[in-house]
């Protein structure tokens, strides 16, 4: 289930290199090494956190993991303009840290500002209403430049969920998987055991062992799930310490944040060394 700390986090400098397209009715974010000279190896489709697909902090991770391994990388809009403002982080932020008279009479305000935005956002993109949309999209991506390439989803808190749904080995028109392997960080909004049960495809998950959107009992849950099913390759690593949303939009001038983010995608790069390129 979403939790504040969905909604909290810090916003990160570019520059990012990558290019805004329309693919398949959606707006997105693309984005190719620069310095390696080696042909595309296969695709990486990118499903955002809560605040969308057009931050600095998504997109310069996209451009990285580009780089990284020589994949050409997507990050669709799957929210069609109604993501979460990033203005959001400091409400909530406030929200949270304010305290003693002060933060008794203005509390009340800015809880109901920040209503005001999520409860909008959170019926609009509802997970599972929005999914639909991403299977269509990776469909189409699977029977056009996909065909003959390996396609992995990276998903993001609210991304979590359609990169584990992707992750259940469903097959597009072509009759080919709609991709190859998943890793998702921080996932929410999973229905433990349903989701975790009908995976079939490699499947990687960094999360924190203070993560409210998937408490640690949960996330064990979820790795005896995997660990029983002896074909399906998986791993589940825990960060002692890290909170929701470190892989995205942790504190970039703190150096502990900084090495939870760089392990998470440390992860995301080996695993799909093993499972796309």
């Amino acid at each position: 289930m979403p939790c504040a700390d969905c909604y909290r986090g810090h916003d990160h400098p570019g520059p990012v290199h990558g290019l805004e397209v329309k693919l398949f009715g959606h707006d997105v974010y693309v984005t190719e090494p620069q310095s390696k000279k080696s042909a595309r190896k296969a695709i990486i489709v990118v499903l955002t956190d809560a605040f969308g697909w057009n931050t600095a902090n998504l997109r310069r991770l996209a451009d990285s993991y580009a780089e990284r391994t020589s994949c050409k990388v997507y990050v669709p809009d799957f929210m069609y303009g109604t993501a979460a403002p990033a203005s959001t982080k400091a409400l909530v932020d406030r929200i949270l840290s304010e305290d003693g008279l002060w933060g008794w009479l203005v509390k009340p305000w800015l809880i109901l500002k920040a209503a005001c935005v999520l409860i909008p956002f959170s019926i609009r993109n509802k997970p599972m209403k929005r999914y639909p949309g991403i299977r269509k999209f990776m469909d189409e991506l699977r029977c056009t430049e996909g065909e003959d390439l390996r396609i992995g989803v990276v998903g993001f808190c609210w991304g979590g969920y359609g990169a584990t749904q992707l992750a259940h080995g469903d097959l597009a028109r072509n009759g080919k998987p709609l991709v190859d392997a998943a890793y998702t960080a921080h996932p929410s909004e999973l229905k433990l055991p349903d989701d975790i049960e009908k995976i079939k495809l490699p499947y990687s998950m960094v999360i924190g062992d203070i993560d409210f959107a998937l408490p640690l009992n949960g996330v064990h849950q979820v790795a005896d799930i995997l660990d029983s099913k002896k074909d399906v390759e998986s791993e589940v690593v825990i960060i002692s310490n890290a909170r929701h949303g470190f892989a995205v939009r942790g504190r970039p001038d703190d150096q502990i944040e900084k090495e939870m983010a760089d392990q998470a995608e440390d992860q995301m790069v080996k695993w799909f060394a093993r499972y796309l390129v």
